[in-house]
């Protein structure tokens, strides 16, 4: 019973740690997203499933191969792997102040002594001989350890969700460049084709002039039409050579280690006619910026029981065990041995409130934590209805554009026949080949743009980082 009592109270002190225990915080969000007005989103078990992978929603053979080498090459996320590392050895670090720490020594010495002393030993030549160990133990009684490690393992799932949120910023900066680079491609060929009917309008007017059928202003104007989409080409290269250099970055490549491969023709990427996604609630379960913020705030929650654990005594021993003597043989002699086992208690009287100051400001921020949390949750809802508004806003001008496209091609085309019949004039040639050029030109940009907001949004759910490794 007495063993009882006096053990009691020790484990009643070893299960308890100083400081705050940390509660998740309840973060709410709307049942639904507000800015789907036209039903173009799809959420269940399959949507979530579809969009752990959302870039094979493009069914892109190169861009999937892209996102393969990317999520092994890249030196962002190789960064983020290793500052994971970096925290799980600061959690091996402090889960040591558990233990007790272990020392041995071993020396020998041989000196001489003075024969002029007044005092024995008059002169001689001596030897000694030490080894010994020492031990200290600090023990956690009132669980200030346990907070450090508490804040550790947090600390550690932070960087874990870190880098989840590298591996979701990466492929959304992957999909987006890839996007613009098909896009610019695409472009490039509409002006490249358009340039060459622009040609052959040139060589048609070039033609009637000289029968007397045009005159010189059609010639010129012509030239200019030729001249005008001539200076198109380049941007666009550049734009294409430019994609090439970041999408080698993101694979940590050289810069021209793409061209080849990049080089083949290609379609642009078109999302799907709905989009699967998530409800509000699995957004904030699933996006690793808020999962980070999260562990965040429970670190800095134990962190406030670390500096709480100033304000109570510490109790330690340090026990050591010696042997010496002055010869090498004697030294597993029982004579030889010498022990202690020291105890130690430690306790702050007066300290100008330093203390106090520390947990005050362990509180402010975990207070501080606590409000961003509650800001990334707002962000990311803000993100999601944005991309899904700027979708929609895309979805409806690309049908427009795509019915102005077939309604110039169909205006051209009767306008070039009317001429080449010496029916119409060149100048309703002209202005149809323009329209047509700039339909194609934006609706590819407008096609681009519903891609990009696609892309967006599943960055905005923090999609895609679930099924890499």
């Amino acid at each position: 019973m007495r063993k009882l009592l006096i053990g009691l109270p020790l484990f009643i002190l070893a299960a308890c740690a100083v400081g705050p225990d940390y509660h998740p915080p309840e973060a709410k969000g709307p049942d639904t997203w507000s800015a789907d007005k036209r039903g173009l989103l799809t959420t269940g078990h399959d949507s979530s499933e579809q969009i752990k992978r959302w870039w094979t929603l493009f069914d892109d053979a190169e861009l999937d191969r892209l996102v393969d080498r990317a999520v092994t090459q890249n030196l962002d996320v190789k960064a983020a792997s290793l500052r994971v590392n970096e925290a799980r050895a600061a959690l091996s670090y402090v889960r040591s102040g558990y233990f007790p720490s272990v020392s041995a020594a071993t020396g020998a010495s041989r000196q001489r002594l003075s024969t002029n002393d007044k005092f024995p030993p008059f002169g001689g030549v001596y030897n000694s001989f030490q080894a010994g160990f020492d031990s200290s133990w600090e023990i956690d009684v009132f669980g200030q350890t346990r907070r450090e490690v508490e804040a550790s393992s947090a600390s550690i799932q932070q960087e874990e969700e870190k880098r989840h949120a590298t591996l979701v910023t990466l492929l959304g900066d992957l999909g987006s460049n890839y996007a613009t680079l098909r896009s610019a491609q695409a472009r490039l060929r509409i002006a490249r084709r358009n340039l060459e009917i622009e040609r052959q309008i040139l060589d048609l007017t070039n033609e009637r002039n000289q029968q007397g059928l045009s005159s010189e202003l059609d010639v010129a104007k012509a030239q200019a039409q030729v001249h005008t989409l001539e200076s198109v080409v380049p941007d666009f290269e550049a734009e294409i050579a430019q994609r090439e250099f970041a999408l080698a970055e993101l694979l940590g490549e050289q810069p021209d280690s793409l061209h080849d491969e990049l080089s083949q023709n290609s379609s642009i990427l078109t999302p799907p006619a709905r989009l699967p996604a998530e409800i509000p609630s699995t957004v904030i379960r699933n996006r690793p910026d808020i999962r980070a913020a999260e562990r965040q705030l429970a670190a800095a929650t134990a962190t406030i029981g670390v500096a709480m654990g100033e304000y109570f005594p510490k109790f330690s021993i340090n026990p050591s065990i010696d042997v010496n003597a002055g010869w090498l043989r004697k030294m597993l002699n029982i004579g030889a041995l010498a022990w202690t086992i020291p105890a130690n208690i430690q306790m702050p009287i007066f300290d100008s409130g330093k203390i106090a100051a520390e947990v005050s400001l362990a509180k402010t921020y975990a207070a501080s934590e606590l409000l961003a949390y509650q800001k990334e949750v707002l962000t990311a809802f803000r993100e999601v209805e944005s991309a899904i508004a700027a979708y929609q806003a895309a979805d409806s001008k690309d049908a427009s554009l795509k019915d102005a496209v077939a309604s110039d091609q169909i205006a051209l085309d009767r306008a070039t026949d009317l001429y080449r019949n010496g029916i119409g004039d060149f100048i309703t040639v002209l202005t149809n080949e323009r329209s047509l050029y700039a339909a194609e030109d934006a609706e590819s940009e407008s096609a681009l743009s519903k891609t990009q907001q696609t892309i967006a949004l599943y960055k905005a759910l923090g999609c895609g980082w679930e099924t890499l490794p």
